[in-house]
């Protein structure tokens, strides 16, 4: 059976790789956060912020919802999941972003470097000349993506909001982001007013298919990628990606199409057609080979440690001949988790050692009763009513507390 699941996964991948890598860039032709909340009728704002170790970040905002003309509320930050852009936010109308913003937020949607509107602003020097991919080092792992990335947005945020704390939502990798950055910068926790974990990852020693595939092939996976700086690797993703959903459009290819995001999570998710053309018009994003090895050293060591860079650059980079954990006692922010008993990219076994490490944390959301994969935490057509209604309401819960105080 595990075999039959793999010669699927390579077939579906060989079938997609043959458009991945023939490509040449219309500056705005693939599916994007703005285009999505301009199509429906929300306001739309637009930032571009460098980090520290000179990054250039995209940053999308919706100030308000396109309901009422009122003042912007609370910011929250939206964290993206790995290969995915900001844009997986904005599928549809029943969206976290959107939710939240029809709820009162001022919603705010991170595009980590390299990926989405960071990549855009990256790569392109003016609109119709060829992107240039290297033109940004890829020398980065997910942990740069939390102490430079993460805390660059969370600064800009706040000084450009006035506010003194943010709420955060992070989804798979977003959680893994978020995870390093405060556990590495303890100081960012005091910015924070809830942080929200959507699918956490951090250790990966209990996942099952198809993420084990790359555990038991982890050296072949290490040659592959140190052959490159980033995966999928082509010249041009934006073409790749309208190229992949002209393809999509066609029946017979349809299928192919569908079953590569329903073996991404494990499970038969119930999608419309034009929803798996979106998502195929936008993932996956180039991903840096560094994360990607660093994800694989989680999966393979059972640990959620920093980087390995091996016993010498070890002792460079951390003065020990081991990498170290993060220190998930650091994170101090009020806490909220939400995991799928079906998700078979994040084992609940993982979820729940993660929740044991975690000092502070205020509410657990176990799906445990209908089927509902990795994915569905933003593709499911009842993602509203099962996970984006549960993070609203918790991150009102303070308002809604204050509001019944004042009226007694």
């Amino acid at each position: 059976m595990q075999l039959f699941k793999l010669e699927k996964c390579l077939l579906n991948v060989i079938f997609l790789a043959t458009i991945i890598f023939f490509n040449t860039c219309d500056y705005a032709a693939c599916l994007e956060s703005a285009k999505k909340i301009k199509e429906l009728g929300y306001p739309l704002m637009t930032y571009q912020v460098w980090t520290a170790d000179k990054y250039l970040l995209g940053l999308e905002r919706i100030p308000h919802s396109k309901h009422r003309n009122e003042s912007i509320g609370k910011p929250v930050l939206l964290l993206h999941g790995l290969y995915l852009s900001s844009a997986i936010f904005t599928i549809n109308n029943s969206s976290l972003s959107f939710v939240l913003s029809d709820a009162g937020f001022d919603v705010w949607l991170f595009n980590a470097r390299g990926v989405g509107l960071s990549r855009k602003l990256s790569i392109y020097k003016k609109p119709g000349l060829q992107p240039k991919m290297n033109s940004i080092s890829w020398d980065f792992s997910f942990h740069e993506m939390g102490v430079y990335d993460m805390t660059t947005a969370i600064d800009f945020i706040l000084k450009s909001t006035g506010h003194s704390k943010l709420d955060v939502v992070g989804y798979s990798l977003g959680t893994t982001i978020s995870l390093a950055c405060l556990s590495d910068r303890p100081e960012y926790n005091s910015k924070i007013n809830k942080l929200v974990l959507m699918a956490p990852t951090s250790r990966l020693k209990s996942s099952g298919m198809p993420i084990n595939i790359f555990k038991q092939f982890s050296k072949i996976v290490n040659i592959f990628l140190d052959r490159i700086n980033f995966f999928p690797y082509t010249n041009d993703p934006d073409t790749t990606y309208r190229l992949i959903r002209r393809m999509c459009t066609n029946q017979s290819a349809f299928k192919y199409c569908r079953q590569f995001i329903d073996f991404a999570q494990g499970i038969i998710l119930p999608m419309n057609n034009d929803t798996i053309l979106d998502i195929v018009s936008e993932f996956p994003q180039p991903m840096s080979s560094k994360t990607l090895k660093h994800m694989l050293q989680l999966l393979t060591s059972g640990r959620f440690g920093h980087y390995d860079y091996g016993p010498y650059g070890n002792m460079l980079h951390y003065h020990t001949k081991t990498a170290p954990d993060y220190d998930l006692s650091k994170i101090t922010a009020p806490t909220y988790i939400i995991y799928s008993k079906n998700d078979s990219l994040v084992h609940p076994k993982d979820v729940k050692w993660l929740i044991t490490q975690l000092p502070n944390i205020k509410d657990v959301h176990y799906i445990e009763k209908i089927p509902f994969g990795h994915f569905s935490f933003s593709l499911s057509p009842i993602m509203k009513e099962v996970v984006n209604m549960y993070i609203t309401n918790k991150l009102l819960d303070n308002d809604l507390e204050l509001q019944k105080s004042n009226i007694i």
